[in-house]
């Protein structure tokens, strides 16, 4: 299991009524692990939209691998 790191995040007023809302029908316990797993779906469908010659791109591939 990948490490937790407290992160403090400010969020659009109607992104935590969309997080609410899908909370209510979900299976997660609390907002903060819905939201990470919706980060970390987003994150990693970013990251491999991003072309293989970009530097970046492979920076955050190898960072996902370590940490994930």
């Amino acid at each position: 299991m990948a490490g937790i790191k407290n992160q403090m995040l400010r969020l659009r007023s109607e992104t935590v009524d969309k997080l609410r809302f899908v909370l209510d029908v979900s299976s997660h316990r609390s907002m903060s692990s819905l939201a990470d797993e919706l980060l970390e779906q987003a994150l990693d469908r970013r990251i491999a939209a991003l072309g293989d010659s970009d530097i970046a791109a492979q920076t955050l591939r190898s960072l996902a691998k370590r940490n994930g």
